[in-house]
């Protein structure tokens, strides 16, 4: 029996099947990409009938969502969307744009009004906090303590929300 294409996605990439979470995680998409992922993998419709109504070929449908796959179930993405609310508001509105929408440095620095050097410098500095919250996290997944990363929001980070993806709606607001 052939599988949906949702079905086919979800256990290609490894994807959750459990609609909450992938669309949890589609929240942190811009608008365009969550509405297509919500259309073919949470409502169903094929690839044809979405291309149809977006004005584009079926394969280029196709590509765009199993990018989106891709992008969802990355390490990048995971431990960014995780990292979101243990950054302050900017650092966490830069990573969702790059991490978690995928934005280049050079379409960052269009949107930010920064230079190119000012904004690989920020991403260099908010992929090392991510990765040190992803080690700190699964050193005390491993001691037994919490599933969760760090608790400790004394150095001036913020914790947000209780998501699946650690991120309120309406609490962060793209620029």
């Amino acid at each position: 029996m052939a599988l949906t294409l949702r079905e086919n996605i979800c256990s290609a990439r490894k994807l959750p099947k459990d609609q909450d979470v992938l669309m949890g995680r589609a929240e942190l998409l811009c608008s365009d990409d969550r509405e297509l992922l919500e259309a073919i993998m949470i409502r169903g419709q094929t690839v044809g009938s979405v291309s149809h109504m977006m004005g584009m070929s079926p394969r280029r449908v196709a590509n765009r969502v199993r990018k989106l796959s891709a992008r969802l179930s990355s390490r990048q993405f995971l431990d960014a969307a995780r990292a979101l609310r243990y950054l302050s508001r900017s650092d966490a509105t830069v990573a969702r744009l790059r991490f978690c929408q995928g934005l280049s440095e050079r379409q960052l620095s269009q949107k930010l009004g920064l230079s190119p050097h000012a904004v690989r410098r920020r991403v260099d500095q908010l992929s090392a906090q991510i990765a040190a919250i992803r080690r700190l996290g699964s050193v005390r997944n491993r001691s037994g303590r919490t599933k969760d990363a760090p608790s400790d929001t004394s150095s001036g980070s913020r914790r947000v929300g209780g998501s699946p993806i650690g991120w309120e709606e309406g609490e962060m607001k793209m620029i």
